[in-house]
């Protein structure tokens, strides 16, 4: 069957990239190997950045709201900063991507969830994707929004940079007295786990706990995890299931992100941020800029390159700074805390970048002007 787009991914990249194009008359088909509502590992956290790129609606899924950020060095030491506005929202993975893949559905997108593809190819005039069952679908342009492990990627010449990490999330059952103690606040470790740091985020009835690291070097990551709860004063459930997650996180240099008729977006690009991890802002405004440069490039307004251009110059030089904050911070997690601890300011500006009032780049020179190991980085 013919389509203008194929979306391999149906994750918040795929489905808003599917969505903007329906509207615009595009006949658009988006395929998944998973059936949704599916479960995602992720801590599920909307920093404002990401918030600015939902359509209205994404309030009804809001499962808790916080106000301070509590860091710990190896699950001690705890410093509390405390914001007036919301730092970050919190959902549920699973609500949100199939909220967002109705918006999909209902623009007029075609939804083949539960049907993995085990080929994509492209040739000068138009692209293909083919079903593990045979069955071949052609369009003119394709996009890749299914995630780190990327069959698309896989299959063109595309060049994206980064380094792949892991984490290992789950769903903490808690009694609703204790979970209110957590209410309204996200906690943060680092130096317990090489090169990346646990969390606790408040959800609707349960914690969203987990650890990550952006190397796969890392063994025995449960055991990792364990010590981590063990730290907060978390009881694990001999029964808890958590499941792991690969990482894509950018290195913050340049990349060839489309081909002649294809584009990556999301983790499928690599766009997950070097020092906090999060990949949801990425993954919608990447989705969003695909949507643009396929609409450019229809209209013949010129081949796909400005939407590499584009990426790299608004996503990925600024997380440039980011890794070069995380070099620092995950090498020398003992001195940056009590460097922290005695200057509350840098978590507070941290904070803000988190929020979407700053940026990595106005982060990374306050530092460099204030303290050497970030001048010697």
């Amino acid at each position: 069957m013919q389509y203008d787009v194929l979306i391999c991914g149906a994750g918040p990249a795929g489905s808003t990239c599917g969505r903007l194009l329906a509207r615009q008359g595009f006949k658009v088909a988006i395929f998944d190997r998973a059936r949704f509502p599916r479960y995602k590992p992720c801590g599920g956290g909307l920093t404002g950045k990401a918030q600015g790129e939902l359509e209205k609606g994404w309030e009804d899924l809001v499962e808790d709201t916080t106000h301070e950020v509590v860091f710990y060095h190896r699950q001690e030491q705890p410093l509390r900063v405390t914001s007036d506005r919301p730092v970050v929202r919190m959902v549920s993975r699973e609500r949100l991507d199939a909220w967002l893949l109705e918006g999909a559905i209902k623009a007029g997108v075609t939804v083949r969830d539960g049907y993995p593809l085990a080929v994509v190819t492209e040739t000068e005039t138009g692209v293909a994707v083919g079903g593990v069952d045979g069955h071949t679908w052609e369009g003119s342009f394709l996009v890749g929004a299914d995630g780190a492990r990327s069959l698309v990627r896989r299959s063109l010449p595309f060049q994206t940079g980064g380094t792949a990490g892991i984490t290992l999330e789950c769903e903490m059952p808690l009694d609703a007295g204790h979970l209110a103690s957590y209410r309204g606040q996200v906690h943060l470790s680092y130096g317990g786990i090489p090169s990346g740091y646990g969390w606790v985020f408040p959800k609707g009835d349960h914690l969203s706990v987990g650890i990550g690291s952006f190397t796969r070097q890392v063994k025995g990551l449960r055991r990792y995890f364990d010590t981590f709860c063990r730290g907060l004063g978390l009881k694990v459930p001999a029964n808890l299931r958590c499941r792991g997650a690969v990482i894509p996180a950018a290195g913050g240099q340049g990349g060839v992100f489309h081909t002649r008729r294809a584009l990556l977006v999301g983790d499928a690009a690599g766009l997950v941020d070097p020092f906090s991890g999060e990949g949801i802002y990425y993954a919608l405004r990447s989705g969003r800029l695909a949507a643009t440069a396929i609409q450019t490039a229809a209209d013949g307004g010129g081949g796909l390159e400005a939407y590499s251009r584009q990426l790299n110059d608004e996503l990925l030089q600024p997380l440039h700074y980011a890794r070069r904050i995380a070099r620092v911070v995950y090498a020398l997690t003992p001195v940056v805390h009590r460097l922290v601890t005695a200057n509350p300011e840098v978590a507070r500006r941290l904070v803000e970048v988190l929020f979407g009032g700053a940026t990595y780049a106005d982060l990374w020179h306050y530092l460099r002007e204030r303290y050497a190991i970030f001048r010697l980085a």
